[in-house]
């Protein structure tokens, strides 16, 4: 189809809605009561990549010309492939809705387009896959979220080519023809699959200038009046219902310019970067992939991100047969095996009263209810919920009638847990109020001799994109483990009541032998002192100086790199006045 044809087209697809009468929008506090309760989805990237089993931006990383990339509609034939089976194991797995891409990066669509003949209409296979899989999604009651790439590798009018693409010319390209394509393939998408509830738009990056806002503001307002319950992602840099951290937990829940809590979805891979192109991990199938995320791991990122006041959209890259590869769904049976037994402490809930917990865990509310995810049960089985102001009916586990022994203890609940932890991923205890949960802060306060320690517990990871580094515990001892990447920070926020010079102690322990001499930087106050890494810690340059009053205090580690192993098993921090 020439680029002309593509653009009469599209024009005539978007002529229905232009001149139809306006369609009312719910405000999004109502549009978004399925995405607070749900928190639990999946997101399916799949494609021509996927023969290739590197990734889904191999043609990019590989450097693939067009010419040869496009040699892979014909061999694309998932004779495997089985919506129902798909949505079934998600469903299985406690995920509430499912995301699919109708066109990724390379342009390629899963879906019949009659703007393009660059689809799986025009492979072996020929069925439409996304009307396969959003029926499936509607007949097992799942929700349906479309994912479409606003950048285009194979489009001849998106701009700007790769920067490798020296011989495939731009002569002609007109970036507002490409502009009228997507509107009319987001009209497809939208009109022809029943109801969409997130249209999930990617590759935005691009075509940021106020000329492009404007262009994909008004598609937006179009997708809304064909969807009029939509959610629509943040990656269009305009006019999103959501935020959507990729392969990173925030340290805290999101909020927007005013401080308020805003809705976001955190995307997460189950693989780790231990495969093509490394250390990226990718989305789309990877062939060369070694390391995958344990199932206690994924369920913590659940319980961490719902306490957080997020959602969880956690990937699959299924086989080019259409099959779900091993790895991929024994975790997700293994997450299910668990939400169908503590799905109470996630669906429906809201985000954590508490900011500072003195076990490793985190806590959800529903109502007057709490409810406690402890990750590692603590060797005194004493539960503590520090500063809970409101009053304490009773506490148990999830699932069993017998209640737990409670006190208070100054302005502490303390729970008696029993000698063993009956699920060996997380366990959920339930604290009934008296009302709806009031607590006060807990913050880190000096000691008697003006020391101050600052446990692993108390500690927030500030991450991008590849985090690395997570909270994790060790025969009742919590610490920050996996840490190889340079770009993870952990730091402390608390209040120094005294000015003065401080020892800094780091109890930490090398974890690889790589680590042996690695810099270690700590930063306080605009002061930053040097160490190293030996074998029983870290040796520190000189004390810190610091001035009373609020305090951030970061840990990094320079030197690290994210294709090594492990660096560094960080326990705490403890800051000692130096008399």
């Amino acid at each position: 189809m020439t680029p002309m044809k593509w653009f009469l087209t599209c024009m005539v697809a978007v002529t229905a809605v232009a001149s139809a009468a306006a369609v009312e929008i719910p405000p999004l506090d109502r549009r978004a009561e399925w995405f607070r309760h749900d928190r639990f989805g999946s997101i399916v990237h799949w494609g021509l990549y996927s023969l290739i089993g590197r990734g889904e931006w191999v043609r990019d990383t590989g450097r693939i010309p067009l010419d040869e990339y496009n040699k892979l509609v014909g061999q694309f034939n998932p004779s495997q492939f089985d919506a129902r089976r798909w949505v079934a194991m998600a469903k299985q797995a406690g995920q509430k809705y499912l995301v699919i891409t109708t066109k990724h990066h390379d342009g390629f669509c899963m879906f019949h387009s009659k703007l393009t003949d660059y689809g799986i209409q025009n492979t072996p296979f020929r069925r439409d896959a996304i009307q396969e899989i959003a029926g499936e999604c509607h007949r097992q009651g799942l929700r349906l979220g479309l994912y479409y790439s606003i950048m285009d590798w194979h489009h001849p009018d998106y701009l700007p080519r790769r920067p490798w693409e020296k011989n495939r010319s731009t002569a002609g390209a007109n970036f507002d023809r490409y502009v009228e394509y997507m509107r009319g393939q987001i009209h497809e998408i939208l009109s022809n699959y029943g109801r969409v509830d997130e249209l999930w738009l990617d590759g935005g990056w691009e075509r940021k200038s106020p000329e492009d806002q404007r262009k994909f503001r008004a598609i937006l307002a179009e997708a809304r009046q064909l969807q009029p319950r939509i959610l629509i992602n943040d990656r269009a840099f305009i006019d999103g219902d959501y935020e959507t951290p990729e392969q990173f937990v925030p340290a805290t829940g999101l909020t927007d310019k005013a401080g308020r809590p805003t809705l976001w979805e955190a995307t997460m891979t189950m693989s780790t970067g231990h495969g093509a192109f490394a250390p990226t991990a990718w989305w789309g199938y990877d062939r060369s992939e070694t390391v995958f995320k344990p199932a206690d791991e994924l369920v913590q990122k659940l319980v961490d991100i719902t306490s957080k006041g997020g959602n969880l959209l956690l990937n699959i890259g299924p086989l080019p047969d259409g099959t779900i590869r091993a790895e991929e769904a024994e975790r997700l049976a293994a997450i299910g095996h668990w939400v169908d037994r503590y799905g109470d402490a996630i669906f429906g809930t809201t985000a954590s009263p508490f900011r500072l917990l003195p076990f490793f865990g985190r806590v959800t509310v529903r109502g007057n209810k709490l409810y406690v995810c402890v990750f590692d049960w603590p060797e005194d089985r004493q539960l503590v919920l520090p500063r809970l102001k409101t009053a304490v009916r009773c506490a148990r586990l999830l699932g069993q009638p017998a209640t737990l022994p409670v006190e208070r203890r100054g302005g502490d609940v303390v729970i008696a847990l029993p000698p063993q932890a009956p699920d060996a991923m997380a366990n959920v205890v339930v604290v009934e109020l008296a009302g709806p949960p009031q607590v006060e802060p807990l913050r880190i306060a000096a000691a008697a001799d003006g020391s101050i320690g600052l446990p692993a517990l108390y500690a927030e990871i500030e991450a991008q994109h590849g985090q690395r580094a997570k909270p994790m515990s060790k025969a009742g001892r919590a610490y920050i483990g996996n840490w190889s990447n340079p770009a993870d920070v952990v730091v402390w926020h608390f209040d120094l009541p005294r000015d003065g010079s401080y020892r800094v102690q780091v109890d930490a322990l090398p974890a690889a032998k790589q680590a042996l001499g690695q810099a270690v930087q700590v930063a306080a106050g605009g002061a930053t002192i040097q160490g190293k890494i030996g074998g029983h810690g870290v040796e520190l340059s000189s004390p810190l100086k610091l001035a009373a009053g609020k305090i951030t205090l970061a840990v990094r580690l320079p030197g690290a790199n994210r294709n090594g192993p492990p660096i560094l098993d960080l326990y705490g921090v403890k800051l000692s006045p130096v008399k």
